[in-house]
């Protein structure tokens, strides 16, 4: 696994991903963590699964990425991202119950 160019403990990436969260959370009190992967896909450190208000996806997708990139240039955690709108995420559980 590759390591950031600053290596900190797995406790910093930690508040990182609850800084990522949180800020969503105050963009849209909707916002609803999915889930948290640590070590996430492939090369990065983390991923992080949110699902949205549908009208709120752009704000927070922009915000969200805006810090990750912070989080990035700074530490060198590479941090994904998946937001999804709350209707998107709710028709793929339906369809996934139906197959089921």
């Amino acid at each position: 696994m590759r390591r950031p160019k600053f290596w900190f403990p797995r406790r910093r990436l930690k508040r990182r991903i609850r800084e990522l969260t949180s800020l969503a959370k105050e963009l849209a009190p909707e916002a609803e963590v999915i889930d948290v992967l640590i070590p996430g896909y492939e090369e990065l450190d983390a991923w992080i699964d949110i699902v949205v208000p549908d009208d709120k996806e752009e704000l927070i997708s922009d915000a969200l990425s805006q810090r990750r990139e912070e989080i990035f240039t700074n530490e060198g955690y590479h941090i994904g991202l998946g937001i999804t709108e709350r209707s998107q995420y709710e028709a793929a559980q339906e369809k996934l119950h139906v197959t089921i």
